[in-house]
């Protein structure tokens, strides 16, 4: 296919995890945006028979599939590994830097095998569990507690004694079989989007209540103020781009992700997580940073549509028009 073509594109939105609501608002806006763009789009919930389904959209013409799946099962390399399969291009990320990424506790391991500075932590174990004190003399007070496996922090909070920290972990494990708890970084919370190494606009996010950028402060109309640009000094933002390019890069992620990230007192930069398939609604983050460069929704849409159809031409195979079935038998 040729950029500047109208393309048949597939939107994959809703799906079956925790973030199936904030799915449909990003799909829905994405969907938008590409019509606008001249395509002939369509929305497709994924199902049981998602495998077959997209067989036959590639039968029937489809050039594009755009992603706009969170959490497990869209966001964590499934659906790009069977898109890769049937030769479907798709934006983001590839298979193994989703999956690193989704996988908070994998990815902190590379962070820190590769000196990325990441907020030590501790994996929880159900056959050997620990006290309070013990947590507390390991990781200080509070504590974060998390499931190794979701998004838009579902399952995630703070424990500051021992009856919240039981409420966390049966919070977490309700998401996730793999919990951990991670020290918790007082200061700012900064996020970076980045569009195929292109740092942009860095976002100091400052919750309406408290200091806790949860689930509500993400994505209720006031629940938390974005400041552009951020309060970090010079100096504390180049440490802080730095750190979450290399982030990006160490995990191999391509076209649009976010970085998460936590900036002590003394601006120290502290890499929480990378999201390969960030948030496109209208309180999402990536399109206010692109908004700080002038970009519209609709062009930073367009971008990464155009990010993705240039690594496809170089490094992903066109579909074979072949007419066998993913089943091998005729279609």
């Amino acid at each position: 296919m040729l950029w500047g073509q109208a393309m048949n594109i597939v939107v994959l939105a809703g799906g079956r995890s925790a973030e199936r609501q904030i799915s449909w608002v990003t799909g829905k806006a994405c969907k938008r945006a590409l019509e606008d763009l001249g395509h002939r789009v369509k929305l497709i919930d994924p199902e049981e028979d998602l495998p077959m389904r997209l067989w036959e959209e590639r039968q029937a013409g489809c050039d594009f599939v755009w992603i706009a799946l969170h959490g497990p099962g869209g966001e964590d390399g499934v659906v790009q590994g069977m898109l890769e399969w049937l030769g479907l291009p798709y934006q983001g990320s590839g298979p193994l830097a989703s999956a690193l990424a989704m996988d908070k506790l994998v990815s902190k391991q590379i962070f820190r095998a590769e000196g990325i500075p990441t907020p030590e932590w501790l994996a929880w174990d159900e056959e050997k569990p620990l006290s309070w004190a013990e947590c507390v003399a390991r990781l200080g007070s509070p504590l974060v507690v998390k499931p190794s496996n979701s998004g838009s922090t579902v399952g995630i909070s703070i424990a500051r004694d021992e009856v919240s920290l039981a409420k966390g972990l049966a919070l977490a494990r309700s998401v996730s079989s793999r919990v951990f708890l991670e020290r918790y970084i007082p200061g700012k919370e900064i996020t970076l989007s980045i569009l195929s190494s292109q740092v942009l606009p860095a976002i100091e996010i400052i919750p309406a209540q408290g200091d806790f950028y949860d689930y509500e402060a993400k994505y209720a109309p006031g629940g938390s103020r974005h400041l552009i640009p951020c309060s970090l000094s010079a100096a504390g933002l180049a440490r802080c781009e730095a750190a979450g390019l290399r982030a990006y890069q160490v995990l191999g992620c391509e076209g649009l992700a976010r970085v998460d990230l936590r900036v002590d007192a003394d601006e120290n930069p502290w890499v929480l997580e990378v999201n390969t398939l960030p948030g496109m609604t209208p309180t999402s983050l990536c399109p206010d940073a692109a908004a700080a460069l002038g970009w519209t929704f609709t062009e930073l849409v367009e971008r990464m549509l155009q990010d993705a159809l240039q690594r496809a031409a170089s490094t992903r195979p066109a579909p074979s028009g072949s007419g066998s079935s993913p089943m091998g038998s005729p279609a």
